[in-house]
C-alpha cells in the first residue's frame, strides 16, 4: 500500500502516475492503442513470414512444373530436326533402289554425305530384312565416319514395328536405345523408306544423351535425370566430368522403383515429387513422362535446389520484424498526437459548457465521471430536457430506418446470387456475402487463367459506352468458374440515375451440363453405330443373294439399306461434330494433294448416283495438276458433303457441275447445281450447326451438320467457303484453298 502523504506535501510519483492512468483521457486512448499495436505487430510478423515461406515453396513447385514442360518442348523441337534429317536421307535419289537391292556400297555412298551435311550424330540405314547397311557416327572432331559393328535391330522396337507394318505412309517411331558401337544411349527417330508403295528399309536418326542432357539443362534451367527400363537412371546432368568415376554409383542412387516408373509413365503431365539429397545439397524433384506424340520413350525428372527457401524465409522474417517495429513506434507517436487533438478541444468545450451552465440551461445527461468527458456531460445536463422530445423523434426515425435496413440486409443475405452496386463514380460495392465470395474466388482464379467472355454475340464496349461487366447480359469464365452477369440501371422516380445493380450467378454446373450433353451425344453415337453396321452388313448380304428373294423382299431390303446408310451418315456426322466440339479444332495430317485427281475420284464415285436420278453431271478441270497442302481424308469428306447436297436438292432433269480453276495463287472449286436454291434469309445461318432450311424437301433427311463441318474443315485448311444462291434457280458453293507453288526439281 502507498503510505499517506503528510498534509501540505505534494503527492508522490506513484500516485501521480496512478491518477494519470486512471483519470487522464490521453492515457485511456494511448494505452489500449499501444497494446493492440504490439499484438498486431507480433502476429503480423509471424503470419507474413509464414506466407512468404509458403509462397516461395509454391513458386519452387510451379518452377519445377514449368521446367518439365520446357524439357518436353525441347524434345519436341529435337524431334522436328530428326524428322527433317531423316526425310532428307530417305528421299535421297537412288537410296530406295539401293536398299531394294541391298547394295551396301550404294547406300553408304548416298546416305553418308547426307548425314554429314545435316550434322546428325548417328545415322543408321536398315534394309527390309532388318540388316544394317550403314552405321554412321559423328566423331569428336566433327567428322562423320562409318563404323563397322553389328547392329541388332531387336534392340530398337520401332524398327521392327515399321518393317512388320509394311506401310510406306506409317507415322515416324521414336525410342531410346543403347548403341553397341560406342556404348552410348541415343534418342532415335525412325521412318520407313518406300519404293513403289513398298517398304524397302528404314532410316534412323539419333542424338546422344550426352548432347541432349546439357541442352535440356540450358533450356529448362534445371538439372535433368533420364530413366529407362523400369526406373533405371541412364543419364543425368548431375554427373560432372571431373567425377566420371562416380557416374555409375550416382545413377544407381538416382534410380527409382518400377512402380513409380510405371505410374509416372502413365501420367499426362509432369508432377512435383519429393525432396532428395544430391551431392550434399537438397533438391526437389519433378517427374514426368518423356514422350513424343503417342510414343512413350521413358521418364525424366527435373531438379531444383531448395536452400533458397530457407535463406529467403530468414531474411524476410528479420525484414518484417524491423518494419513492424518501426511501424509500432510511428503508431505510438501518431496515437499520442491524436489524443492531444481530442483532449484539447474537449478542455475548451468544458470551459465553454461551464460558462453556459451559469445561464438559463437546466438540462442534465445523468453521466457521472471525473474525467474531462464527465465534466462536459455535467455542463450539458441542462440541455437534455430541451432536446428530449426531438431526440425521441429522431430515435424513432432511426429505429424505423434500422428495421428497413435490416430487412434489406436479410433479403440480400438470403439470395444465393452475388449482388453488386456500381455508384455514379464507377466504384463497385458488394451488397451481400455471396458477392464477396464470388469476387474472392474470381480474384484467386485470375492467377491461374485470365478472364474470358463466353457470350455468343458480345456487344463492343466502345459502342455501348460501358465495360463488359455493365452490359445487360454477359457470361464470363475464369479458371474452373463460369459466371452469368445481369445488369440493370437504378433510377429514382424522377429519372435521376443512381448507379447500376449487377447480379452475378455461378452457372458452372450448367456449363458442365452442356459439356456432359456433348459427351452423351458422342457416346450414344458410338453405341448406335455398332448395331447399325450389323444391320447394314446383313442387309447387303441378303441383297447379294438374288435367287432367294422376290421383288417385294428385295424392295424391303433396299429400303432398309438406304435408311441404314442415312442413319450411319447422321451418326458419323454426330461423331465428327462431337470430336470437333470436344477438341475445339480438327486434327489434320496435311501433305501435298493434287486437287484435280481428288475431284475426278469423287466424280467417278457419284456418276452412277447422278445418272440414276436423271441429272446431267459435268466436271470442268481448268486447273489440272493444281496442288494444295491438305488432309486428303478430311478434304474428301468436305467435298462429298457439297456434292451430296447438290445431288439431294436438284430435281430430276437438272444439272450438277464441278469446276476447278486457279485464281490469284488459290485453287477454286465450284459446285454448281440447278436445284431448289436457298433463300437469302436462310443463307445467313446456312453454316450453323443443326440448321436446316425451313422449305427443304421432306424426303431429304439430315442433322444439319454437313455444311457446318464442311466450313470447319475448309477453314482448318486456311481456306474459305462461299455460297451464291437464288430461290428456284440453283446454288453455287465455292471452296477457295491456298495453292502450292511447285519448286525446281
Amino acid at each position: 500500500m502507498i503510505p499517506d502523504q503528510p498534509p501540505g506535501h505534494p503527492p508522490g510519483w506513484r500516485k501521480r502516475l496512478g491518477n494519470f492512468l486512471v483519470l487522464n483521457i490521453r492515457a485511456k486512448i494511448i494505452l489500449p492503442y499501444l497494446v493492440l499495436t504490439l499484438i498486431v505487430a507480433v502476429v503480423g510478423t509471424y503470419v507474413v513470414t509464414s506466407l512468404v515461406a509458403g509462397s516461395l515453396d509454391e513458386r519452387l513447385t510451379n518452377q519445377l512444373v514449368e521446367a518439365g514442360r520446357v524439357v518436353s518442348d525441347s524434345l519436341a523441337r529435337r524431334e522436328i530436326a530428326h524428322l527433317e534429317a531423316a526425310r532428307v536421307v530417305a528421299f535421297t535419289r537412288g537410296l530406295a533402289e539401293a536398299l531394294s537391292t541391298r547394295d551396301q556400297d550404294g547406300v553408304t555412298r548416298l546416305a553418308q554425305p547426307a548425314g554429314a551435311g545435316l550434322g546428325v550424330e548417328c545415322l543408321i540405314v536398315v534394309d527390309a530384312d532388318g540388316h544394317d547397311l550403314l552405321q554412321g557416327l559423328k566423331q569428336t572432331d566433327g567428322s562423320f565416319q562409318v563404323v563397322k559393328s553389328q547392329f541388332d535391330t531387336a534392340s530398337l522396337w520401332m524398327v521392327q514395328t515399321l518393317l512388320k507394318a509394311g506401310d510406306p505412309n506409317a507415322l515416324p517411331k521414336r525410342g531410346l536405345g543403347l548403341l553397341p558401337a560406342n556404348r552410348r544411349y541415343y534418342y532415335f527417330t525412325a521412318i520407313p523408306v518406300s519404293l513403289e508403295d513398298k517398304v524397302v528399309g528404314v532410316v534412323i536418326v539419333g542424338t546422344s544423351l550426352d548432347t541432349l542432357l546439357p541442352y535440356f539443362k540450358a533450356s529448362s534451367v534445371a538439372d535433368v535425370i533420364i530413366y529407362l527400363d523400369g526406373g533405371r537412371a541412364i543419364g543425368t546432368t548431375f554427373a560432372l566430368p571431373e567425377e566420371s568415376t562416380d557416374t555409375t554409383a550416382l545413377l544407381e542412387t538416382l534410380s527409382i522403383t518400377p512402380d513409380l516408373y510405371e505410374s509416372t509413365l502413365d501420367n499426362a503431365d509432369s508432377t512435383a515429387g519429393e525432396n532428395t539429397l544430391i551431392h550434399d545439397r537438397s533438391y526437389r524433384l519433378g517427374r514426368g513422362p518423356l514422350r513424343v506424340g503417342r510414343d512413350k520413350l521413358g521418364v525424366f525428372a527435373v531438379a531444383l535446389p531448395t536452400n533458397f527457401i530457407i535463406r529467403a524465409g530468414a531474411t524476410s522474417r528479420n525484414t518484417y520484424a524491423l518494419l513492424f517495429t518501426v511501424a509500432m513506434a510511428c503508431v505510438v507517436v501518431i496515437g499520442y498526437l491524436i489524443a492531444q487533438r481530442i483532449t484539447h478541444p474537449l478542455n475548451r468545450l468544458v470551459r465553454t459548457s461551464n460558462a453556459v451552465a451559469e445561464g438559463d440551461l437546466t438540462q442534465r445527461t445523468g453521466i457521472i465521471s471525473s474525467d474531462e468527458i464527465g465534466a462536459l456531460a455535467n455542463t450539458f445536463d441542462e440541455m437534455t430536457g430541451r432536446l428530449e422530445d426531438r431526440t425521441q423523434a429522431l430515435e424513432q426515425l432511426l429505429q424505423d430506418y434500422k428495421e428497413a435496413a435490416g430487412r434489406m440486409r436479410a433479403i440480400l443475405s438470403s439470395i444465393g446470387d452475388g449482388v453488386i452496386l456500381e455508384d455514379t463514380q464507377g466504384d463497385f460495392i458488394p451488397l451481400n456475402a455471396a458477392a464477396n465470395t464470388m469476387l474472392t474466388e474470381m480474384a484467386s482464379n485470375f492467377l491461374l487463367s485470365p478472364l474470358r467472355e463466353l457470350s455468343e454475340k458480345p456487344e463492343p464496349a466502345s459502342e455501348s459506352g460501358l465495360n463488359p461487366w455493365l452490359l445487360e447480359h454477359r457470361r464470363f469464365q475464369m479458371g474452373p468458374k463460369t459466371v452469368s452477369v445481369h445488369t440493370a440501371a437504378v433510377r429514382t422516380d424522377d429519372g435521376r440515375h443512381l448507379g447500376n445493380v449487377i447480379v452475378m450467378r455461378d452457372v458452372t454446373a450448367e456449363a458442365e451440363a452442356e459439356q456432359l450433353k456433348d459427351a452423351f451425344v458422342a457416346h450414344v453415337s458410338h453405341e448406335l453405330r455398332t448395331p447399325l453396321t450389323a444391320v447394314k452388313g446383313y442387309s447387303d448380304l441378303l441383297l447379294a443373294a438374288p435367287e432367294t428373294l422376290n421383288d417385294q423382299q428385295r424392295s424391303f431390303l433396299q429400303t432398309i439399306s438406304h435408311h441404314t446408310d442415312d442413319l450411319i451418315g447422321m451418326i458419323n456426322g454426330l461423331l465428327d461434330f462431337s470430336e470437333m466440339e470436344a477438341k475445339g479444332r480438327l486434327g489434320l495430317q496435311r501433305r501435298p494433294v493434287v486437287l484435280s485427281t481428288l475431284v475426278e475420284e469423287i466424280a467417278r464415285t457419284w456418276q452412277p448416283e447422278m445418272e440414276d436420278k436423271g441429272l446431267v453431271f459435268q466436271v470442268n478441270l481448268l486447273a489440272d495438276g493444281c496442288r494444295v497442302n491438305a488432309d486428303i481424308k478430311r478434304l474428301r469428306w468436305a467435298l462429298i458433303n457439297l456434292v451430296r447436297n447438290a445431288w439431294q436438292y436438284t430435281p430430276s432433269g437438272g444439272q450438277v457441275t464441278l469446276r476447278l480453276s486457279a485464281r490469284d495463287g488459290h485453287a477454286v472449286l465450284d459446285i454448281i447445281d440447278t436445284g431448289v436454291g436457298i433463300s437469302s434469309q436462310d443463307q445467313t445461318r446456312l453454316f450453323s450447326r443443326f440448321f436446316r432450311a425451313s422449305d427443304m424437301a421432306d424426303d431429304v433427311r439430315g442433322l444439319g451438320l454437313g455444311l457446318y463441318v464442311t466450313k470447319a474443315i475448309v477453314e482448318a485448311h486456311e481456306g474459305e467457303i462461299r455460297v451464291e444462291s437464288e430461290k428456284g434457280v440453283g446454288s453455287t458453293f465455292s471452296i477457295i484453298l491456298p495453292a502450292l507453288v511447285d519448286g525446281p526439281g
